[in-house]
């Protein structure tokens, strides 16, 4: 075989194995964590599920994907990444559909913390596989398309809910499961690890040069922020969005929005990082999300929502991007520490969130302060994040 034939067979192996990983986060996480905003409004309408109780689903399912998160960054998993993909795969299906099937909330409780577990085992792994086998092949720039299949879960779900819920909350979560069982069929054998080849890194990355680590205790602030403050919007924007008067036909749509923003952010915030480092686009993403947050607050027409919807979908995943890059660029030697410090602050804002939220709506009965709260918690991660940057420059210059 030759050469060009060798390197023609390997892109094709990575480009399967990529389409894997964008199914892989479409069921884990579009899907198994984010499917639960649309399903919630039908649940507080048929079966009187209380603000609080949908906030302490929505946070103990945060807090089992905090868990893997950390599990799976500090394991040695060796070649068995797609066995243990696919025991998790079939634990998210599954405690989605069961979901369903029993009217406990102690039993919610249980399979919403399991799915977290699971989407964050799923979204760990499937990020490793993937750009293992993309930095191999030198496709760097197709990352971004993997991390699509978080968007393109929400925009799917939320195109599907509203059908199956035509007769009963249960058949949203059913029928996710049909769906789910369906799409990890098509990528089951999709699932393989990649040839194992050293991986180079281009020396010339400007962030890599980057020796101030003052800025990183900065980014961790940011991004437990910016978990607390996404985190409300995208657990109560469709509850919030069907009470408006005049609105409640837009509600679905608004998290369909949401979804299709997300699919191409990523690589258009990859494309940003190219020009301008991290800091900036960073910046002008939380701002850009504040703003998406509180929109449908200050217009509650379809103009305020769709647009809201579009900047909040637009850079949810982008920021999570920038984030992580960061802190492997602040912390080249120790880089799985950096992003388990970094998941650990995102995480505990993503449970306190909802939590929080949940005891704000019952006191106030106004979905509006929340949102206002949230947008207020992201203001405050720019101005810290402003701070951060121009102190950690001004020691960079004394140094110089």
């Amino acid at each position: 075989m030759s050469r060009s034939d060798i390197k023609v067979k390997g892109k094709a192996t990575s480009t399967k194995i990529l389409i894997g990983g964008f199914v892989m986060l479409t069921i884990a996480m579009g899907i198994g964590r984010f499917s639960y905003t649309s399903i919630l409004p039908f649940m507080q309408s048929q079966i009187n599920l209380s603000i609080t109780e949908a906030g302490y689903l929505a946070g103990i399912n945060n807090l089992g994907y905090l868990a893997a998160a950390f599990c799976a960054g500090f394991i040695n998993f060796g070649a068995r990444r797609s066995s243990h993909l696919r025991i998790h795969l079939v634990l998210c299906i599954l405690t989605t559909g069961l979901m369903g099937v029993t009217s406990s909330f102690s039993w919610w409780m249980i399979l919403r913390f399991i799915s977290g577990f699971s989407s964050g085992f799923i979204f760990v792994l499937a990020s490793s596989l993937v750009l293992d086998a993309l930095l191999t092949d030198n496709r760097e720039k197709w990352i971004g398309i993997f991390y699509g299949g978080v968007g393109f879960g929400i925009a799917l779900s939320g195109l599907l809910i509203p059908l199956f819920s035509l007769h009963s909350w249960r058949g949203a979560w059913i029928g996710l499961l049909v769906v789910s069982i369906i799409l990890v069929a098509i990528i089951w054998r999709y699932i393989q690890e990649p040839k194992k080849q050293h991986i180079t890194v281009n020396g010339s990355d400007k962030a890599s040069s980057i020796k101030e680590t003052k800025l990183f205790l900065y980014l961790l602030i940011v991004y437990g922020l910016e978990g607390l403050g996404y985190v409300v919007s995208a657990t109560f924007l469709v509850s919030y969005v069907k009470q408006v008067p005049k609105m409640e036909f837009f509600s679905d749509y608004s998290w369909i929005i949401v979804g299709v923003a997300a699919v191409p952010s990523t690589l258009f915030w990859s494309w940003c990082m190219g020009k301008m480092g991290y800091v900036k686009p960073l910046i002008f993403a939380l701002i850009l999300q504040a703003i998406g947050v509180i929109l449908p607050v200050l217009l509650p027409n379809i103009f305020g929502v769709a647009l809201g919807s579009i900047l909040f979908g637009g850079t949810f995943m982008g920021i999570s991007m920038l984030a992580i890059t960061a802190a492997r660029s602040l912390k080249p030697t120790s880089g799985s520490q950096a992003i388990a410090l970094m998941t650990g602050f995102f995480g505990t804002g993503q449970i306190l969130g909802p939590v929080g939220a949940g005891f704000v709506l019952d006191a106030t009965n106004s979905y509006s302060i929340s949102l206002a709260l949230a947008t207020l918690v992201l203001v405050i991660a720019v101005i810290i994040m402003i701070v951060g940057s121009v102190m950690s420059n001004r020691k960079s210059l004394k140094n110089a």
